[in-house]
């Protein structure tokens, strides 16, 4: 709940850099409702419950058990342009602080293309 909370904190200076954040957990669509309600967060917490994002991103831990086996949504951060691009991931998200390591990515890769002619997403 901490990183939906920083990220909250942080929106509107998300938003003006033109950056837009979700969030995806395994939870059912109707409690990712209730939470962002709740916590009134201001961008889209997505349902995976059939684990397909986070099997895609490498989200998912599995441990094997003997028999059993359980799965885990590690917390892990990406970040994407529009075309689906991925310029930075965090594996080892770190609770306090991680929004602002996020916005100043973001925005140092942004810079970092205008300066070299690339087009801006």
């Amino acid at each position: 709940m901490r990183e939906l909370r920083e990220f909250r904190e942080r929106h509107v200076a998300f938003a003006a850099a033109g950056i837009e954040v979700a969030a995806v957990n395994a939870d059912t669509a109707e409690s990712n409702r209730q939470w962002a309600e709740r916590l009134k967060i201001p961008y889209p917490i997505l349902s995976d419950p059939d684990r397909v994002a986070a099997e895609a991103f490498g989200g998912l831990r599995r441990i094997a058990l003997g028999d059993w086996s359980l799965e885990f949504f590690r917390r892990r951060t990406v970040l994407a342009d529009r075309h689906g691009i991925i310029s930075a991931v965090w594996d080892k998200v770190r609770l306090r602080g991680h929004a602002a390591e996020v916005l100043t990515t973001a925005r140092a890769l942004e810079h970092a293309s205008t300066e070299t002619g690339e087009v801006a997403n």
